[in-house]
């Protein structure tokens, strides 16, 4: 059995730049379609990653407030306190956050009709004066160090290869004190399926354009190794596969109109999220939700724990 799939073959052949530019155009061409599609197909503030599910019965849009409350505990963002969220998106945590606290938002990503969405939103919410959103590879960006309190990554790390490298910058422009959090796909350390297969290769590479998921034991010793303290690592991967079986019955319902927009790809949304959601369900790929932080904490471990009211 193959564990490595011939399209990570290439991109291990290529240089950190190529590998750069490859991941520009095509982890870009997924969310260029038009954001009336996801509207469809993801909750209200468009979140394009788990939710988090207290048990079956919950529908998606309490799912997903759940998990935005959740992001807001977690990073005790203060009055003034500059946020970094790599690929935003469409806005969803960016916006949510910005809504219910005094910080400043920047936001990256790929895809410009992500970024046009998401100021479209902001302006009608009035937030725009606190959110800034670039359209640019994270290895572009200068920031300078000890300017961020905090980065995040929900969904999106895993299309960035060069993972080593990033925890290293992420590390640097992180202020003592600062915060590192990320919601993302990893593969278990035991070997469960062929990670070779067409259906992985149509996932990663076909449809979502590059995707390296790693087992968490590295993302952590990347993440340790960048002078990180990691204090919550948590397993979302039910809720994951909860959220995909959402998505696939909002495909399935609006597929006509999907299909008015976009030609086939409600086909295309359709099949690639039934197989993701088959691998969480069995747990051959696994969701895991990552707080680190530089140096001493602000506040106590006790506090970033799922509340009741969360």
């Amino acid at each position: 059995m193959l564990t490595e799939p011939a399209a990570e073959q290439e991109a291990r052949a290529r240089s950190a730049a190529d590998q750069r530019e490859f991941e520009r155009a095509a982890v870009a061409a997924h969310y260029e379609h038009d954001p009336n599609i996801f509207s469809m197909v993801l909750d209200g503030g468009l979140a394009y990653a788990t939710a988090i599910y207290k048990d079956a019965s919950e529908d998606l849009e309490t799912a997903q407030q759940r998990k935005y409350r959740y992001i807001r505990e977690l990073l005790q963002i203060a009055a003034g306190e500059k946020v970094l969220d790599i690929g935003c998106g469409w806005g969803s945590n960016l916006l949510y956050l910005a809504g219910n606290t005094d910080g400043i938002f920047h936001g990256i990503t790929l895809s410009a009709q992500q970024r046009d969405e998401l100021l479209r939103r902001a302006s009608a919410r009035g937030l725009a004066s606190r959110i800034r959103v670039d359209v640019c590879h994270v290895e572009d960006l200068d920031i300078a160090s000890e300017s961020v309190d905090a980065v995040l990554f929900s969904g999106s790390i895993v299309h960035m290869r060069n993972r080593e490298e990033i925890h290293r910058w992420v590390s640097r422009v992180l202020r003592p004190g600062g915060r590192l959090l990320i919601s993302d796909c990893y593969y278990p350390a035991e070997l469960r399926g062929d990670r070779a297969s067409n259906a992985t290769d149509y996932i990663f590479y076909k449809t979502l354009g590059y995707c390296l998921l790693l087992n968490l034991n590295q993302e952590l010793a990347f993440i340790e190794k960048s002078g990180l303290d990691v204090c919550h690592v948590q397993d979302l991967t039910s809720s994951y596969a909860r959220t995909l079986t959402a998505w696939i019955d909002n495909v399935r319902r609006n597929r006509d109109a999907i299909n008015r927009l976009a030609p086939g790809f409600a086909t295309v949304l359709q099949a690639y999220m039934t197989v993701a959601q088959m691998s969480f369900a069995r747990r051959t790929a696994l969701e895991y939700m990552i707080l680190a932080v530089k140096g001493q904490p602000a506040s106590d471990l006790h506090v970033w724990r799922m509340a009741e009211g969360i």
